[in-house]
């Protein structure tokens, strides 16, 4: 016994065995001069063979009508007539001999070894778009001219349609095609057939072919036709004759949903698929009235398509041309206007550097000025004498000593120390200070403007104590020990420092051994405790004997705020910095907005006198800079938060530290006598001036140019892009009227679509078909 199994099998294995084992083996007949080779299939009329024609060698078809009824030869003759019609034309299948008097009767075709289109299609559920239209433009073609000779092929499916040796396809089976004189109803294939079409009292129409196509194409797009569904195909399957079938159909057409799977399909688009939903629409009013139509509106489709690049080329191109040439001229724009702002910076810069050039003299000159009347004083007889009678007095020595302690002199104006306080109060009282207590009064209360304005003057003694002083209020220092100062001590800071929260002085305990300047100095700026701006003290030294040891310091002090005066508000000023090291470097001594606030408040905020000025913070190249003033909330207020170019300048001057110098007269070239200046250097104060211009306002000119031209350029891109896109409409709206024209060339003239209507259409370039007309009524 054996136990092999039988082979399995699909499903669709098993299909095609039971229609191999349902084929017939032997023809219905021989046909003299044909060699019946192989069944290709079969339909309600009977069987098709290929056979061989001995006479030419040729593969043929032929058709069998095995029903062996009177109606056969109707039918065949039927069929040949429709054949003989369309002798010679290349988009159908050609009849190349007939058995009238055979049994069965038959008739002899061309027969295309590539199957029907059928066959194709079922060999993948649907073709490449470009293929399809290609194979559907050339079906429409021959459908066209059959409806050109009065011939409606009513059954138009992918089975009817088959493929010669060059892939071209070609329309057969006319078992149910009319002529244009014929009435009688003629029922196509399901789902293929348009659903008007689906009566037994209907009769053909144009319209039938046009649904035809447009279900033909569906089906080699999406793999089926359209509407179709298993649900419809059962009912339509149970029903119980002809009439309720068609019926049926008719009912599940009209109520169908609008077909949509060919939109999906990659390659169609819109124009595509509007056709075809043209062609299978239910309602017969809606559809293309005729097959010429159909093809105008394909024709119209490649037209389309073909001019879209060009249309699309057409808008871009110059939009693209403008572009580009607004790109390098908007480059080329932006450079000039880029030149011309750094050439206006640039002169800028120079008017800058001139006008810091100028704030920077000038401060110099008052700077000298105040050199000159402490020096002048200095060396003053009638001063040294009056100087001398206090410090050489030996009862004031004692009390000298006494108040020469700094630490205990810490708190100026507070008598910390018992015995400290009552030795100022005595000391203040002294009348041996009355003249040298005159010639500070006289020059700080001056009006007659022989001296500069002073916020005081006051002079110490070897010890650094304050003997004598004028200040515009009350006098709270006068007996202070100032020997940590630096108009006294000469340095960049003072020797005040801090040791767990008490002031200590680095001063010598050994009096004599104390700092004191040997020159003409600039003290390092502290903040005046009245207005919060800061002052500086200008001393010299005061020597009883020329060439004689140093006995103590006159000094006047100031309130900086007037050495600079160039001053246009926040668009264009002048500020001093003190850049020398020490407690305060880069603070900003002067600026117009201090001024103005003194004027209205009388003081200052304490974030103004805090600010600093970094010289490296401005652009060394641009001199671009940032006003640190600006960045506080009173800058912001006074609109000083503003991008300027920055110009600067040292203050320098002749150097007074070798007082007496100037003094000394020479003879010239001519014998003339005069100061001798040959040793008296520059001095490099180390304040500097900054010229500050809004860079805003500098480029304004440039920037109000530049938007100018701006527009001017956006109003000439504008126009012609306005002129490119009027151009574009004018000759997509001649495309459109191309396109009508076209349709009225391949649209008839009249409702009816029927081929029994007489009348003269378009079926071709150049070419004619006219039609009989016969009225039939009903």
């Amino acid at each position: 016994m054996s136990f092999d199994r039988t082979q399995d099998q699909s499903p669709d294995e098993q299909r095609k065995a039971r229609e191999l084992s349902l084929e017939p083996t032997r023809p219905p007949a021989q046909v003299p001069g044909y060699q019946l080779r192989k069944f290709l299939g079969s339909g309600a009329y009977g069987e098709v063979w290929s056979a061989i024609d001995l006479n030419m060698g040729r593969s043929v078809a032929i058709k069998f009508y095995t029903r062996r009824s009177s109606s056969d030869v109707q039918l065949l003759a039927r069929e040949v007539e429709k054949l003989v019609v369309l002798a010679a034309d290349r988009y159908v299948v050609q009849l190349l001999d007939v058995g009238w008097d055979a049994d069965p009767p038959y008739y002899v075709m061309d027969y295309f070894e590539h199957g029907s289109l059928e066959d194709r299609l079922s060999q993948s559920k649907g073709l490449p778009t470009a293929e399809a239209i290609d194979l559907f433009q050339e079906v429409a073609t021959g459908m066209m001219h059959l409806h050109g000779k009065g011939v409606l092929h009513c059954d138009l499916k992918p089975g009817n349609v088959l493929l010669d040796q060059d892939g071209k396809p070609r329309v057969a089976d006319f078992g149910q095609s009319r002529m244009s004189t014929e009435d009688s109803s003629a029922l196509g294939t399901l789902f293929y057939m348009a659903p008007e079409q689906a009566d037994l009292k209907a009769a053909p129409d144009a319209r039938w072919d046009v649904y035809g196509l447009g279900a033909l194409l569906f089906s080699m797009l999406t793999g089926k036709p359209p509407y179709y569904s298993q649900q419809l195909a059962n009912k339509i399957e149970v029903c119980d004759n002809i009439d309720e079938r068609l019926i049926e159909y008719q009912k599940g057409i009209r109520n169908a949903p609008k077909p949509t799977e060919h939109r999906s399909v990659a390659g169609v688009d819109r124009a595509l698929a509007d056709i075809i939903d043209r062609c299978i629409v239910a309602d017969p009013k809606k559809r293309f009235r005729n097959i010429q139509s159909l093809l105008s509106a394909l024709r119209q489709r490649e037209i389309s398509k073909a001019s879209k690049p060009l249309m699309v080329l057409g808008l871009l191109g110059p939009l693209l041309l403008i572009s580009v040439m607004s790109f390098f001229g908007w480059y080329a724009f932006r450079q000039a206007v880029q030149r011309t702002k750094d050439e206006i910076t640039n002169k800028s810069i120079e008017s800058n550097e001139f006008a810091a050039q100028l704030a920077a003299r000038s401060a110099a000159e008052q700077i000298d000025e105040y050199f000159r009347v402490v020096g002048q004083l200095s060396r003053d007889q009638g001063f040294q004498s009056a100087f001398a009678k206090v410090v050489n007095d030996p009862e004031m020595d004692d009390v000298r000593i006494a108040l020469a302690d700094p630490y205990k002199n810490a708190k100026q104006g507070v008598e910390s120390d018992e015995e400290i306080g009552q030795l100022r109060h005595e000391f203040r009282d002294e009348p041996l200070r009355d003249d040298l207590q005159k010639f500070l009064e006289e020059r700080l209360f001056d009006r007659t403007g022989d001296f500069p304005v002073a916020a005081s003057w006051f002079v110490c003694d070897r010890f650094g104590n304050q003997i004598a002083s004028a200040f515009p209020r009350e006098n709270k220092t006068l007996g202070g020990n100032y020997s940590y100062r630096t108009y006294f001590t000469g340095r960049d800071r003072d020797l005040k420092r801090i040791v767990d929260g008490e002031a200590v002085y680095e001063v010598s305990d050994e009096l004599e051994s104390r700092e004191i300047i040997k020159s003409p100095h600039l003290s390092a700026v502290f903040i005046s405790e009245q207005s919060n701006t800061w002052k500086v003290a200008f001393s010299a030294p005061v020597r009883l004997k020329q060439n004689g040891p140093v006995e103590g310091i006159v000094a006047v002090s100031v309130n900086l705020g007037n050495f600079v005066e160039f001053n246009n508000y926040n668009k264009h000023y002048a500020m001093m910095v003190d850049t020398r090291t020490g407690a305060n470097p880069g603070v900003i001594l002067e600026h117009p907005l201090f001024q103005e606030l003194l004027e209205a408040d009388g003081k200052i905020p304490s974030v103004l006198s805090d600010c600093r000025v970094h010289l490296t913070q401005f652009d060394e190249k641009e001199r671009l800079f940032r006003d640190p003033v600006g960045e506080t909330d009173k800058g912001k207020e006074f609109d000083y938060d503003r991008l300027s170019i920055v110009a600067q300048k040292e203050v320098t001057m002749e150097d007074h530290r070798t007082a007496g110098i100037e003094n000394q007269m020479v003879l010239d070239e001519d014998g003339v006598r005069k100061p001798d200046t040959s040793q008296v250097g520059r001095l490099d104060t180390g304040l500097i001036v900054l010229a500050v211009e809004d860079h805003a306002s500098i480029v304004a000119p440039a920037n109000d140019l530049s938007r100018q031209l701006g527009r001017l350029a956006l109003l000439a891109a504008l126009f012609l892009a306005g002129v490119t896109i009027v151009m574009w409409l004018f000759v997509k709206r001649m495309l459109q009227e191309s396109k009508q024209r076209l349709e009225r060339a391949f649209s008839p003239s009249t409702e009816s679509s029927s081929l029994k209507d007489k009348e003269t259409i378009a079926a071709g370039a150049g070419s004619r078909v006219t039609k009989q007309r016969s009225k039939t009524e009903t």
